[in-house]
């Protein structure tokens, strides 16, 4: 039984993370996601309170997990800003984390605060793990600071991926490749100069 109840909640997330992707949050109402999940109200409220929960079930599966198990394999001496960009496209490419989930994600949180609210507490986790990560390689290189440095950098270092996420999206000429040589180069040497 308990299989069960975790294959319907899984639906669920499959069926709002369809509906996301493909239309937007705004679209991914209770009513859309009873259809595309097939299940009854009452199946939908008892794994969820209501739409956010959903949604935040829906990034932590797409987005959160895969980010925290890439930063789970963490290395003795850290991890370099631009070697940790690298991780994150890598698991965007890999289909780990989908980019098109992610851009319809922040659209839709930058309608609904409360989403907003949700997914940034998630992703403060990830960025945690980030900031710990490029402060055991600034300090593993003698950087002075390296504590507070490894914040900012964590921050240029997501919104390097998501650019790159967004600009996949968007451009169906861009040279990946290209893109992530450079910035990689960029957030390296920004992180080796001095502060």
């Amino acid at each position: 039984m308990g299989a069960a109840r975790g294959n319907k909640r899984l639906s669920i997330v499959e069926a709002a993370a369809h509906l996301i992707r493909s239309e937007g949050v705004h679209a991914a109402s209770i009513s859309e996601i009873i259809r595309e999940a097939h299940a009854s109200a009452g199946t939908i409220y008892h794994h969820f309170a209501n739409k956010n929960d959903i949604v935040l079930a829906v990034a932590q599966a797409a987005v959160v997990e895969p980010l925290q198990e890439m930063l789970a394999q963490e290395s003795g001496e850290g991890t370099s800003p631009g070697a940790l960009l690298r991780q994150i496209v890598a698991a965007v490419m890999g289909g780990d984390v989908e980019s098109a989930l992610i851009v319809q994600l922040w659209a839709g949180s930058s309608r609904e605060p409360q989403l907003k609210e949700v997914l940034r507490s998630q992703m403060a986790e990830v960025h945690a793990g980030m900031t710990r990560e490029i402060a055991r390689w600034l300090a593993a290189r003698g950087v002075p600071d390296a504590d507070r440095r490894a914040v900012s950098l964590a921050h240029v270092t997501m919104g390097q991926a998501m650019g790159l996420l967004a600009e996949r999206t968007i451009l169906t000429d861009l040279d990946r490749a290209a893109y992530l040589d450079e910035a990689t180069r960029l957030l390296d040497a920004a992180a080796s100069a001095p502060a």
